[in-house]
């Protein structure tokens, strides 16, 4: 008997060196290819520390969310009392929003709505000030302050329901006035003027609320509603709007915030933490990602080395770079065909993933909609600018210039071009008066100012040019 004892001893002893060598080899492995990305990331001049994404303080005078009631609505997550009032009196309106359609109809909605004009004066005022910083933890990247988007949302949608009727009336400065608040309502969302840190999720509101924005400067259009001081008023609106940087500044943050989470999280409390499918934080989208993870992939993966980790850390940094390198900010310019690709390559990741890519596969965003939704909305805000800049050579000249160029520098300083091609965006008379002004859009193809059908509400940015209505 104490052969074979010795020689299943033998076996359990040789098993047990072997699993120690995979796992210091592994964990080497793991730790010199997080040092080695780190590296050539720095050399790009790409910064992973978390810190450098912190927001500065700031004095308290000076910042949007020391007003009375602008942290209480507008930090933290679901309903705020301002987002309820708005909710319950929008519920309570006796006409369909989208159906407000004659003068009768829009004097009983702004009667209606003027019950929050002294909230939105408040929120008015408070922008007033330079700063937006909320207040919070922001040393753990999971537990920090966001703003409230249920609030945003519903805020800007009211606001731009407000201007719509004023137009309707034939009062371009008072729709002006609501306009005006709903582009200002975006500092909330990018942490001005810092952007930091900045997420995915801020960042992709702040892209949905200027495109609402620039439609609600269309119908002006529309109705040939705006006048000239309005015009000036809006043009440098416009010009200050560029959605790609917080988009770029967001996947920078994020991932600098992953990064540093997995890298100062003992491995037992990962372990535990996917075992048991929650965070003790109140990061919603952490604790969905937590459960996904262990549904997705065994338990025994986690517990495995801690390399594997600095491995999956290894992967999100790079695929992340990929998506920003997308993004040509220099240029400004969106990169279709490389972004496509680079979807392509997430999804091949999601299908196929592995030790050293399991966790990368959950927390890299399906970016490749972000990044066309935030193309297109760029491409209406500046092609509104055009348009203003055209209005105001009209009012001047009575018609429409042959070319655009005849606008610079008298009615607007500079064309923007188009962020697709970078070429000049298309435009030209057209018999009825108007104009015709268009991108290529996402197929990156000029075809001749052809609208795409209709899919969501909304044109669909994979099909035709993105065309300006006017």
């Amino acid at each position: 008997m104490k052969k074979p004892f010795r020689r299943l001893l033998f076996i359990f002893l040789s098993l047990a060196v072997l699993i120690a060598f995979f796992y210091a080899e592994e964990d080497w492995r793991g730790k010199r290819a997080w040092e080695n990305c780190r590296r050539e990331l720095d050399v790009r001049g790409e910064v992973l520390d978390w810190n450098a994404y912190l927001p500065p303080p700031v004095p308290d005078d000076k910042n949007v969310f020391k007003v009375s009631k602008m942290a209480e609505w507008f930090v933290g997550r679901g309903e705020t009392n301002l987002s309820k009032r708005l909710e319950n009196a929008k519920s309570g309106w006796f006409g369909a929003l989208d159906q407000i359609t004659n003068e009768v109809q829009a004097k009983d909605y702004l009667a209606w709505s003027d019950q929050f004009e002294s909230d939105f004066a408040l929120i008015h005022e408070a922008l007033k000030r330079p700063y937006a910083r909320m207040d919070g933890d922001y040393a753990h990247p999971f537990e920090t302050p966001v703003p409230n988007f249920v609030t945003v949302r519903i805020v800007a949608q009211t606001l731009a329901q407000r201007a719509h009727c004023y137009l309707l009336l034939n009062q371009p400065e008072q729709a002006l006035k609501e306009v005006t608040l709903v582009h200002d309502i975006c500092r909330l969302l990018e942490g001005a003027p810092t952007g930091k840190p900045m997420t995915l999720v801020a960042a992709m509101i702040n892209v949905a609320i200027s495109g609402l924005y620039a439609e609600t400067l269309a119908e002006g259009f529309q109705k040939n509603a705006w006048k000239a001081p309005q015009l000036a008023v809006l043009q440098k609106q416009l010009k200050d709007i560029n959605l790609a940087t917080f988009m770029v500044e967001a996947f920078k943050s994020e991932r600098a915030g992953e990064c540093h989470f997995f890298e100062t999280m003992p491995q037992p409390r990962i372990s535990n933490l996917f075992s048991h499918g929650r965070y003790s934080g109140d990061k919603l989208t952490f604790r969905i990602f937590l459960m996904r993870l262990k549904d997705l992939f065994p338990l025994d993966s986690v517990n495995g080395p801690h390399g594997w980790i600095y491995q999956n850390m290894v992967t999100i940094a790079k695929f992340d770079q990929k998506v920003i390198d997308d993004i040509d900010l220099t240029n400004n310019l969106v990169i279709p065909q490389k972004i496509d690709r680079t979807q392509r390559e997430l999804e091949m990741l999601e299908k196929h993933h592995g030790p050293y890519t399991f966790i990368a596969a959950i927390l890299i965003p399906n970016f490749a909609k972000a990044l066309q939704t935030e193309a297109y909305n760029q491409t209406m805000v500046n092609e509104a600018q055009i348009a203003c800049a055209l209005e105001r050579y009209r009012l001047v000249h009575g018609g429409y210039p042959l070319m655009l160029n005849v606008l610079t520098p008298q009615f607007v300083e500079k064309l923007p071009h188009d962020i697709i091609c970078g070429q000049p965006l298309h435009y030209r008379r057209t018999s009825n008066g108007k104009f015709l002004l268009y991108s290529v859009g996402w197929n990156e193809t000029d075809d001749e100012g052809q609208v795409a059908p209709m899919k969501a509400g909304r044109p669909d940015m994979e099909i035709g040019d993105w065309v300006w209505e006017n």
